[in-house]
C-alpha cells in the first residue's frame, strides 16, 4: 500500500510462507502488530533470523503494543538476533490509541479492541493491549481488524467509507458481524482468521454478509492466496 509492503502481525510460520511467495525479505519495510498473542507475534523471531540470512542491511521498523517494547527486546538480545548479530536494527516503537504514525505516503492510526478484556482482569495486568488499524494511502483508506473482543470494536472506523476491510470472523458469529456493519459502506470485505466451525461454512457465510448493500464484495481467502483490490 502506497508503495510499501507492510506484513500485519507475524504469527508462525510467516517467514517460511513469504518465501513460498517469492516475496524477498529485504524488502519488507515495516511489521506492525496488533497485540501479543503467540499466533500474531509467535513467527518474529524467525522473520528477524532469515531476513538477516536473506543480508537485510536496512533498519526494520517493528510497531507493538507498550507493555511488548521492553519484553521483546530483551527477547530479541537474549537469542542473539541483537542488532550487533544482524548488522540491521529492529526499531521497535509503541502504539498510542488513536495517535497517527506516518511512513512516507501511509498514515496507520491505532484503535484500542476489547480482545483483551479478560486477560487484562485474569492476570491482573492492566497495561495489556490489543488494537486495530486504520491505514491510510493517498484517497485510500483500509482497516485491519487484528482480534477483536466484539464487532462493536469496529464501531468507530466505520463512520466513514472503506475501501478495503480485513476483518477476523473467530470470536463472534457471522450474524453479529452482519449486523454491526449494516449501513456501512465497505468497497471490498476480506474475512480471514476463521474459526473450523465457521470455515466450513464459507459459502453461507458469503452469501450472508454479501446481503448487505453497503458492502461490494466479499472475499474468504485461502492461506497463500494473493488478493488484488
Amino acid at each position: 500500500v502506497g508503495g510499501k509492503r507492510i506484513l500485519l502481525d507475524a504469527g508462525e510460520p510467516c517467514s517460511a510462507q513469504l518465501l513460498a511467495l517469492g516475496f524477498r525479505l529485504p524488502n519488507l519495510d515495516a511489521i506492525w502488530i496488533t497485540h501479543a498473542h503467540a499466533d500474531h507475534i509467535g513467527g518474529l523471531p524467525l522473520l528477524i533470523q532469515a531476513s538477516w540470512l536473506h543480508n537485510r542491511s536496512q533498519p526494520l521498523p517493528l510497531g507493538v503494543p507498550q507493555h511488548l517494547a521492553g519484553p521483546l527486546r530483551a527477547w530479541l538480545d537474549s537469542i542473539l538476533l541483537s542488532s550487533e548479530v544482524t548488522r540491521f536494527p529492529v526499531e521497535i516503537f509503541s502504539w498510542q490509541s488513536g495517535k497517527a504514525r506516518v511512513m512516507d505516503t501511509v498514515e496507520v492510526r491505532p484503535f484500542p479492541t476489547t480482545h483483551l478484556n479478560g486477560l487484562r482482569k485474569l492476570t491482573g495486568n492492566s497495561q495489556v493491549e490489543s488494537f486495530l488499524f486504520e491505514i491510510r494511502a493517498g484517497e485510500s483508506r483500509f482497516v485491519y481488524s487484528g482480534d477483536l473482543g466484539a464487532p462493536s470494536d469496529l464501531k468507530e472506523v466505520l463512520k466513514e467509507p472503506l475501501d478495503l476491510l480485513i476483518c477476523e470472523l473467530s470470536h463472534f458469529t457471522p450474524e453479529e458481524l452482519a449486523s454491526e456493519l449494516r449501513g456501512a459502506r465497505i468497497g471490498t470485505l476480506c474475512l480471514t482468521h476463521l474459526s473450523t466451525e465457521f470455515d466450513e461454512r464459507r459459502g453461507e457465510i458469503q452469501m450472508l454478509i454479501e446481503r448487505e448493500p453497503g458492502i461490494d464484495s466479499v472475499y474468504l481467502p485461502d492461506d497463500g492466496e494473493k488478493i488484488d483490490f
